[in-house]
């Protein structure tokens, strides 16, 4: 499809025309003067208004850009250059979808602008569209062939589509092209690509030719370390094991503390399936090799039984040598095995008796490690009071090691005293006040303890602030910590759940329960507002890969790149993530409540609310005032305490548009977690959307615990969902046949009644 009519065909064009040359040379003031002389003219002139909208965006004018530009599509739907200033301006503002169908409209009415190609490449990256990415390539690949970034990239399209002969077969022609032209420079680019190759090779499940590339293309590889960890798998999966175990002995040399390569020695020379005599030699000889290393000493443990005589000797002479050294990881080193409550069982006895009969002839140091070991072992099998008396010992010892208040907090906080390991947690940064480890604990502490202020303020004393600012929640924010952004949300909604209650016990109606309430309207707001700065967070890390998509191409690092996108795709399923969504939308849901209450409560009289009206606005802007005073990230900031966006999601359309699309979202990337189909089900069914309601039952069903038991929620919901949809008597007969005959299929145990059903579903 052409253009319908010429670009700067008429007078007025020109103009137009020199606008958009300074606009290249981002002289937008100058341009913008331009463009508003053609529109004194024409108020339809396409260009002009396009180039208007990206000029006001260049400027800062952004609320009056897209209308400009929206009224530039409508009078010049198939003029290219339109279609190209409408793509970069949804590109700037990170709208990719909208930005690709207009630079692909670009492309379909004539442009015969190259770079076009280039940027529409990157837009179908970064919205996954694969399909058509291949086609975008492959022109822009044949306009410019002679970069070795564009075959790299036409070669990772066919990659991503999952078409490994054609993605070997590019990578192959311009290898052969350039292979006379190669100088030291370029070899890294060069070796990673080679490296790319064989590994999509390998993705093909042809071993036997991904190694007889890496053999051939060995002199080319400067990655070494990659090419021996390539060649020692595909030798093993080959079945050549004694090669392969030639070639762990030498990771083995590089690197003796990676755990991995143990273990593939052993898979290599065939001992894994051996008595633990047999692998206890290897074990011996290979630490005899690497006296410093730790898993040659520390993995027997794993595979000896803890009734075997020298799983006792073995780990005695691994814990004690920890302990006689000071090592403050000693535990958490044999934590592991402690899944066995035999072998857990033999280290304590182990460390008692060490404790008991030898401790005295060692310095006192080792005293206090060992009541620190114990310490921890007790908290492990939540023995608290004998955790805690350990500890107790070891500070009365030593009440200057920061470690010791560390663990103490820890164990009085698994007791359920939030407050008081706050103030254990407190004392042990006083300590250290440079210490920022420890003032990310106490940070912690203080959130869990609801002391959400002063952990901030805490938390502050590592930011950088600016001038204006009453702490570092902006710099917390703009660091990306998330982890101070949930657990700050997390500890505003426990507090808005707690004068929610209190305002209940103090009556609806009374005047201290209209001030409760106003605090806990306040809460409500920060705590939506911080999830929402966690969504923000993971937006960020989504549009930031744009760049990359280009710049992975031009430096060679393909596998990285690939590495990235697989990331990326599983981007929300990430368990800060997650979490945040869970707290996030309890809060939604609380006001989805409150919306429907609104609307049927009947308990405050009109004349009384009228009357009240005056003094609650007062209260409203004393609490909001005493609040912000000690909250609020920066000036700049037009919501700081949230009412705003509470506001927008009390409109329930956005309130359901927003849960519709976490529910998608979460459906698609984390469906691993039993929250997903939780969520899901939730809101299909109070959507009344019961097929989708069965689907999420459906996917709840096939996650199960650790011990494969199911879930007894998942039961309840079986019979809560047939429940509804046979009570509901707006729903279609069809879709309620449905779902009765979905259950039964989903379910089994339904047919034979609803208490067997809960007996399966019992745990």
């Amino acid at each position: 499809m052409v253009a319908r009519k010429p670009i700067f065909a008429h007078k007025e064009d020109a103009n137009a025309r020199e606008a958009l040359t300074l606009y290249e040379a981002k002289q937008y003031k100058k341009a913008l003067k331009l463009v508003d002389q053609n529109l004194k003219k024409n108020l339809s002139h396409a260009e002009s208004l396009a180039l208007k909208g990206c000029c006001n965006y260049q400027l800062g004018h952004k609320s009056e850009a897209e209308n400009y530009i929206l009224r530039a599509l409508k009078n010049g739907s198939t003029n290219y250059l339109v279609n190209h200033l409408a793509g970069i301006y949804y590109r700037n503002v990170e709208n990719y979808p909208e930005a690709a169908i207009w630079y692909k409209a670009a492309v379909d009415n004539g442009s015969h602008n190259t770079p076009i190609l280039r940027d529409l490449a990157l837009l179908q990256l970064q919205t996954r569209d694969y399909k058509n990415l291949r086609e975008c390539r492959q022109k822009y690949l044949e306009s410019q062939p002679g970069f070795r970034a564009n075959w790299t990239a036409l070669a990772v399209s066919h990659h991503l589509n999952k078409d490994f002969d054609a993605a070997v077969s590019t990578l192959d022609k311009i290898e052969g092209i350039i292979k006379e032209h190669l100088q030291e420079q370029d070899m890294y680019e060069h070796s990673e690509c080679v490296l790319y190759k064989i590994s999509i090779i390998f993705e093909t499940g042809n071993v036997a030719r991904a190694l007889e590339e890496l053999e051939a293309k060995s002199d080319e590889i400067r990655d070494r370390l990659s090419f021996l960890e390539m060649k020692a798998n595909f030798l093993l999966l080959l079945g050549k094991q004694k090669e392969a175990s030639l070639i762990y002995r030498q990771l083995l040399q590089r690197n003796p503390d990676q755990a991995s390569y143990y273990q593939s020695l052993e898979i290599a020379l065939g001992t894994s399936n051996e008595a633990p005599e047999i692998r206890l030699k290897l074990y011996d000889k290979l630490s005899s090799f690497y006296p410093r290393a730790d898993p040659p000493k520390i993995l027997p443990l794993s595979f000896l039984p803890a009734s075997h005589p020298e799983f006792k000797k073995r780990a005695a002479d691994y814990v004690l040598t920890q302990l006689k050294r000071g090592v403050p990881a000693a535990f958490v080193n044999i934590k592991p095995f402690y899944n066995d409550h035999h072998k857990a069982s033999v280290i304590l006895s182990i460390v008692q008796e060490f404790f008991e009969n030898e401790i005295n002839n060692f310095p006192p140091p080792v005293f206090v490690w060992a009541n620190y070991f114990l310490a921890q072992h007790y908290l492990y099998v939540n023995q608290l009071d004998k955790a805690l008396c350990y500890i107790d010992t070891a500070l009365e010892h030593t009440p200057t090691l920061v470690e010791l208040y560390i663990l103490k907090a820890r164990i009085v906080k698994h007791s359920g005293d939030f407050i008081e390991a706050s103030h254990i947690m407190q004392k042990g940064r006083s300590l250290d006040l440079q210490d920022r480890f420890i003032n990310s604990k106490a940070t912690k502490y203080l959130f869990r303890a609801n002391k959400v202020e002063e952990a901030i303020d805490c938390v502050s004393l590592f930011t950088k602030n600016d001038d204006d600012a009453a702490n570092g929640l902006g710099d917390l924010q703009v660091m990306q910590s998330n982890w101070t952004l949930v657990e700050s949300a997390e500890g505003y909604s426990r507090l808005y759940y707690e004068q929610c209650a209190l305002a209940k016990q103090e009556g609806i109606e009374s005047e201290k329960s209209t001030e409760t309430m106003d605090l806990a309207e306040i809460y409500l707001g920060l705590a939506l507002k911080r999830f929402m700065s966690v969504l923000k967070v993971f937006q960020v890390y989504e549009n930031d890969q744009f760049d990359y998509h280009s710049y992975c191409m031009r430096v060679g690092t393909t596998r990285d790149y690939i590495e990235m996108v697989k990331w990326e795709d599983k981007l929300h399923s990430t368990p800060i993530y997650v979490r945040a969504i869970r707290g996030f939308t309890k809060l939604l849901q609380e006001v989805r409540v409150e919306l429907l209450n609104s609307e049927t409560d009947e308990t405050v009289s009109k004349e009384k609310k009228k009357r009240n009206v005056k003094k609650i606005k007062q209260i409203n802007v004393k609490k909001k005032n005493e609040v912000m005073a000690r909250v609020q990230p920066s000036p700049k900031d037009e919501d700081p305490l949230g009412q705003k966006a509470l506001n927008e999601f009390r409109e329930a359309n956005k309130l359901l548009s927003q849960l519709e699309s976490l529910v998608k979202q979460l459906s698609l990337e984390a469906a691993n977690y039993l929250f997903t189909w939780d969520l899901a089900y939730d809101f299909y069914k109070h959507e009344k959307k019961y097929v989708l309601a069965l689907q999420a039952l459906r996917s709840w069903s096939k996650i199960v615990d650790p011990q494969n038991k199911k879930l007894r929620v998942v039961g309840n919901r079986v019979l809560d969902l047939q429940s509804a949809v046979e009570q509901d008597g707006s729903v279609n007969v069809a879709i309620a046949k449905v779902v009765q005959k979905g259950l039964e299929s989903a379910f089994p145990e339904l047919s034979e009644g609803q208490e067997n059903l809960l007996s399966v579903y019992s745990h």
